[in-house]
């Protein structure tokens, strides 16, 4: 039986800081090894238009570099539909060692040996996926100082200010990363490994990481329709704030009462003036 579908995904904005050389690619013949460099930058994993979104920024970069060496390898990098990363070139490569943007991007060893396809052993931090939406759709919202007389007259003010939001319920969501495996699922689990630092660790990410990273920005929301923005450039994503009241105090119920393979989580949504993006 194969896992269910991931449908839906948020992405949080991350600062990434070049360190010069970012990548050092091997090559078993030819100009050997080729430096990469990756630009400083805010970038968010794939749910993103194309210089903001890390997974194309790192491959340009990687092409970039490898032809300026002289070298005749082309490199892609995308998402799988389990939502793990591939690295993919035309020729045979490994790494020096395990760069940083590669272990943000959920590898957890290093590239080797020589081989022309690589695939993270987890899904790239700062990115949450799920199975399972339940929501009232986008609603408007506005702040008003009036009512009604006795009469059933309405009298008052309207700030002139709107926005959107929504109610969404995920579902099935694992407990931690080892009930995932257990039950043969890929969506993202509430909890990352014991003992890691919420927002700030190596390997696989949970519900609780995207909280602690989260707050006061722009994330991208997947509403659905992650299988298609994989690849598409025109399918649109929601911008969306997770209000930090939301991150304070998560809605989290058991999805069976003392059972602990699966939660759900209910958050509220506000989404932004400048409503969706695309990947272009």
């Amino acid at each position: 039986m194969s896992a269910p579908t991931l449908t839906s995904a948020i992405a949080v904005p991350f600062a990434w800081t070049s360190a010069g050389t970012d990548i050092v690619l091997q090559f078993a013949a030819g100009t050997s090894p080729v430096n990469v460099t990756i630009a400083s930058g805010t970038y968010r994993m794939v749910l993103a238009p194309a210089l903001d979104d890390f997974l194309r920024v790192v491959q340009n970069a990687i092409n970039a570099a490898v032809a300026g060496a002289g070298r005749a390898e082309v490199f892609s990098i995308e998402m799988n539909s389990d939502s793990k990363v591939n690295i993919l070139s035309t020729g045979a490569f490994r790494t020096a060692s395990l760069p940083v943007a590669f272990v943000a991007m959920g590898f957890a060893s290093n590239l080797a040996p020589y081989a022309t396809s690589f695939t993270g052993s987890v899904p790239p931090a700062y990115f949450a996926t799920f199975v399972e939406r339940v929501s009232q759709d986008w609603t408007t919202r506005t702040a008003v100082a009036g009512g009604e007389t006795l009469a059933g007259v309405g009298y008052g003010v309207y700030s002139g200010a709107w926005r959107e939001e929504d109610d969404i319920s995920w579902g099935y969501i694992p407990r931690d990363p080892s009930t995932r495996i257990s039950l043969a699922v890929d969506q993202t689990p509430w909890l990352p490994a014991y003992g890691v630092t919420y927002g700030n660790h190596a390997g696989q990410w949970g519900i609780v990481d995207i909280l602690a990273s989260a707050g006061g920005k722009t994330c991208a929301a997947a509403l659905g329709n992650l299988q298609t923005l994989r690849t598409s450039t025109t399918a649109t994503y929601d911008l969306v704030t997770l209000p930090f009241s939301e991150i304070a105090a998560p809605r989290k119920v058991r999805l069976r009462e003392g059972w602990d393979a699966y939660f759900r989580w209910t958050v509220r949504l506000l989404r932004q003036s400048t409503q969706t993006g695309t990947r272009a």
